[in-house]
């Protein structure tokens, strides 16, 4: 492969999807490679499939610093934090704490919500341009909230965000039930809700490869399954990536757009990113017999229920600190009794499937790293669990960065 021209993506989830189809659109001859065989393998394949426009608040907040040692001390089922001796994982949660403070959580939600509003726009731009099909759903969504504090917070960020045009409003809690009446039977448990009525699901995973399919047949992409990057040499004017197989190749752009692990190649350049794995859990299971057509996100438990045709997804725990990717039996079940719990008759969970794990890339101020860091080295990282939500959005401002080849 001559490197005139060329850009090779690393990591081939949804951001580094994205990533190709942007530059590819900028006029660059793209390789996306991936040590997986296929696109979608890590986090972009079981996640939530939220796409949450409207809900985009940071997760360092003044209402968390409060529930930090409960967290630590693993008091919180949703949640946990992990404590161990790293000094990069303990700078991370230094500057995590760092953010909670009130007006960096303003920035960081505000700017969030912007990124938000542009993925939007250009996942439309997209649609307009291209006839992909990957299960999108103008389901609206319910953010339900257990008390009259998150309802008052909750007003704070709309106000903070109304500014990027998502349509969202405080509703009460009988208003939530004629929206979505199966939470008829979950009213005890809420006080409220946020109602983004523009909010949409969709298939993470089948969109990517429905995008690659798009990429390589309208643009000329590459996609190189089975190809674990080792390495890369910064020259400059050109990047070499080194693969575990033995073979390198150069390119005059190389972008990193992996997940949690990306310091093993950006380290040694002297540009590791303050990145920290967070463990997510999903499964799915036939719809009940009160099944909602709205998205629902229980903010109390940290669980999101998504109807999929004839099936509930229900998504949920965050467990930071936490790079194993497999499945822990325990903790799965205990997510599945916690949904059970709480919304019992949307899902015959009896018959739900084995489930899924998967770590996403958490900055400590909830915002993807989009930049630059030599004439031939870009890194699009770090989106936490809002990949899909920004995937779009901070693929655009990287082709904007990186410009047009030559």
């Amino acid at each position: 492969m001559g490197s005139t021209g060329t850009a090779i993506v690393i990591g081939a989830g949804v951001i580094g999807v994205t990533s190709a189809y942007a530059l590819a659109r900028k006029g660059w001859t793209v390789e996306l490679v991936d040590a997986a065989p296929d696109v979608a393998a890590g986090a972009s394949r079981g996640n939530g499939r939220q796409l949450s426009y409207s809900h985009t608040g940071a997760l360092a907040s003044p209402s968390l610093i409060a529930k930090l040692p409960q967290l630590a001390l693993g008091y919180d089922p949703a949640f946990r934090l992990s404590l161990r001796p790293d000094l990069a994982y303990a700078r991370w949660l230094t500057s995590f704490i760092w953010q909670c403070r009130r007006g960096a959580y303003v920035r960081n939600t505000l700017e969030c919500s912007r990124l938000a509003s542009e993925s939007r726009r250009a996942m439309d731009r997209l649609l307009d341009d291209h006839a992909l099909s990957f299960g999108l759903r103008d389901a609206g969504k319910l953010v339900l909230l257990p008390d009259t504090k998150s309802i008052e917070d909750a007003r704070a960020t709309l106000r903070l965000t109304a500014q990027f045009g998502q349509p969202q409003d405080i509703v009460s809690r009988s208003v939530a039930i004629e929206i979505e009446p199966a939470l008829e039977g979950f009213a005890a448990q809420f006080a409220g809700a946020v109602y983004a009525p523009q909010d949409q699901t969709a298939d993470c995973a089948l969109f990517c490869k429905r995008l690659l399919e798009t990429i390589t047949a309208e643009y000329g992409a590459i996609f190189r399954g089975g190809m674990r990057a080792v390495s890369i040499e910064d020259g400059k004017a050109e990047s070499v990536v080194r693969y575990a197989n033995g073979d390198a190749r150069s390119a005059s752009m190389v972008v990193v757009a992996g997940g949690h692990e990306v310091n093993w190649l950006l380290a040694p350049l002297g540009h590791r990113q303050a990145i920290a794995p967070m463990k997510g859990y999903s499964f799915t299971a036939p719809v009940g017999r009160k099944a909602p057509e709205v998205s629902i996100t229980d903010s109390a438990n940290r669980l999101v229920f998504t109807r999929l045709e004839d099936r509930i997804l229900v998504a949920g725990r965050a467990e930071l600190g936490e790079s194993w990717a497999a499945v822990d039996a325990d903790h799965l079940q205990a997510m599945k009794r916690q949904a059970q719990a709480v919304m019992p008759n949307v899902a015959d969970y009896s018959a739900s499937d084995e489930g899924w794990a998967g770590i996403r890339p958490m900055t400590p101020n909830s915002l993807p790293v989009t930049r630059k860091l030599s004439p031939s080295l870009a890194i699009n990282v770090g989106h936490g669990m809002l990949g899909w939500t920004l995937a779009m959005g901070s693929s655009n401002r990287l082709a904007q960065i990186v410009g047009s080849p030559g």
